[in-house]
């Protein structure tokens, strides 16, 4: 290959030719600088005898989340999730063994009668652990499990459903049980008007208190009078109500609830005398049995209310 000489054009960062002088400039700016930094280093050396002025020490650097909890941002209160006594976990308290019971499995099936062959409304059914078995173990027509928490609902749902694809069977249970998501309190008392009777028994287990903290000794009178009316006549309410003692443990959870726990004058132990007064209408109310349990605050009575 024959050799060919090649003039290039050598151009700087602002595309401006150079014209081949530049290392005589380049030396003669080296020189400008150098002279310059010995001067500074003069400078500097110079200042050294005077006073040493402490820089300001900066704050150590900390994560965004940090800094909005710094400026004001309260911290998330977990129990906040929980303010309708919607716990995940809640029957892991009543469990006694691995596969499930629930210890007032117990005293419902002195009698069972209640249930066989009834339509059934559970409110308050959490994650559907204790509606399942009540409907299977005592052969009810027909279970409705109400819940306010709609991941519980969901939880519950997808149980029955999974009962459902293993049961041949489109008759009975499962297929007799939905679960919905709902309060049971109503947004106000006009609506009461239009309830009609459809369940042969309501359970109400443990939910009182809830009801009671949320929405107020007006709230829970509600909550009664509608269960009397969705009764048909001879119809029962099985009812778990939970001691004023342990409101105040739970009073903490938000400052709305502190506001309602010290509003309450409507204690648990008026509730019987109010169920069978004239402004809700049973007729009669029988002891059904107290669970066993080893903690205290779950040795709650269940109690019976007869519609005429």
């Amino acid at each position: 290959m024959d050799n060919c000489n090649f003039t290039m054009d050598l151009e700087n960062n602002n595309n401006t030719q150079l014209t081949g002088k530049e290392p005589e400039k380049f030396a003669e700016k080296r020189k400008s600088v150098i002279t310059s930094d010995d001067k500074a280093g003069e400078t500097k050396r110079l200042k050294v005898a005077d006073p040493v002025v402490k820089a300001t020490q900066r704050p150590p650097t900390q994560s965004p989340k940090k800094r909005l909890q710094l400026n004001g941002k309260p911290k998330h209160n977990k129990d906040l999730n929980f303010t309708y006594g919607n716990y995940k976990h809640y029957y892991g308290k009543r469990i006694l063994d691995k596969d499930f019971h629930d210890i007032r499995l117990d005293v419902l099936g002195t009698k069972p009668e209640l249930f066989r062959g009834k339509q059934l409304l559970d409110i308050g059914c959490n994650s559907g652990h204790l509606s399942i078995q009540i409907a299977r173990t005592f052969e009810a027509k027909s279970l409705v499990g109400l819940d306010i928490d709609r991941g519980l609902v969901k939880d519950a749902q997808n149980t029955i459903n999974h009962l459902k694809r293993q049961v041949d069977n489109k008759q009975g249970f499962p297929h007799n049980m939905k679960f919905v998501q709902g309060n049971y309190v109503l947004d106000d008392d006009v609506l009461l008007e239009i309830e009609r009777p459809q369940f042969d028994i309501i359970l109400c287990l443990s939910v009182t208190k809830w009801i009671h903290l949320n929405f107020c000794d007006s709230g829970l009178k509600q909550a009664f009078r509608r269960m009397y009316l969705q009764l048909r006549p001879g119809g029962k309410l099985i009812l778990e109500p939970q001691s004023f003692d342990g409101y105040k443990r739970r009073k903490k959870l938000s400052e709305q609830i502190r506001e309602n726990y010290n509003a309450i004058k409507f204690r648990p132990e008026q509730f019987t005398e109010y169920l069978l007064s004239s402004e809700v209408g049973f007729a009669k109310m029988e002891p059904m049995g107290t669970p066993e349990h080893c903690e205290a605050g779950f040795k709650r009575p269940i109690q019976v209310f007869t519609k005429t």
